[in-house]
């Protein structure tokens, strides 16, 4: 039985789609690398409460501080997350109000029996 499979041509759209996350590192690597290198002026950091100073560029710096900022955010937002799926796991809380809303609405053939609309279509 002869194979059945016919091999696709090498595509270097689908090969991007394929390698779109190294892709996108590395262009973000590359973005980082730019940034420290236009950012080169020395600095000094002095941490609160004399626990010590570093002595570093200035795209080392900020880009050290973001990543700071990153973590804080993802512990906090780890924290929101687990207290509130603990405190929606204790039965009791607020009943949900079901209502009955078949009073409330038209018939199911209303919208067959309306005149508002297109008139006379043709369709």
């Amino acid at each position: 039985m002869a194979y059945q499979y016919k091999r696709r041509r090498p595509s270097i759209i689908r090969n991007f789609w394929v390698y779109r996350r190294l892709i996108g590192t590395a262009a973000l690597l590359g973005l980082m690398l730019w940034f420290i290198w236009a950012n080169d002026d020395a600095v000094t950091v002095a941490f609160p409460f004399r626990l010590g100073t570093v002595q570093s560029s200035l795209g080392i710096v900020i880009l050290l501080s973001a990543l700071c900022g990153s973590l804080l955010t993802v512990l906090g937002m780890t924290v929101f997350f687990a207290l509130r799926k603990i405190r929606g796991s204790h039965p009791g809380g607020d009943p949900v109000e079901v209502r009955d809303l078949a009073e409330d609405r038209p018939p199911p053939d209303y919208a067959s029996k309306t005149e508002e609309g297109f008139r006379n279509n043709p369709w």
